[in-house]
């Protein structure tokens, strides 16, 4: 299925990111959270991914294309950006 590959190739970044800033880590299990599909938890491979079509859009407003494949640093950007707007 292309959109899973899709799902694994963006986890994939978070992941690395999350292994090089490890104070970050927190900040993308609120995000794993907070974008979750419903009941993921009943569908293996059970990680709380979003929707497709949720992670479709995003990727859509934020690239100009649903296939496209943030940088580890826009996610550490964007990470640190979600943790900031809690703080204030």
């Amino acid at each position: 299925m292309p959109g899973s590959d899709l799902s694994g190739r963006v986890g994939t970044v978070f992941v690395r990111v999350v292994a090089r800033h490890p104070s970050l880590a927190c900040e993308a299990i609120r995000l794993a959270a907070a974008t979750a599909a419903p009941d993921w938890f009943r569908k293996a491979p059970f990680v709380p991914r979003p929707e497709p079509r949720y992670r479709d859009w995003r990727l859509l407003t934020a690239y100009g294309r649903p296939d496209a494949i943030p940088t580890e640093r826009e996610v550490e950007e964007f990470l640190r950006w979600r943790r900031t707007l809690r703080r204030c």
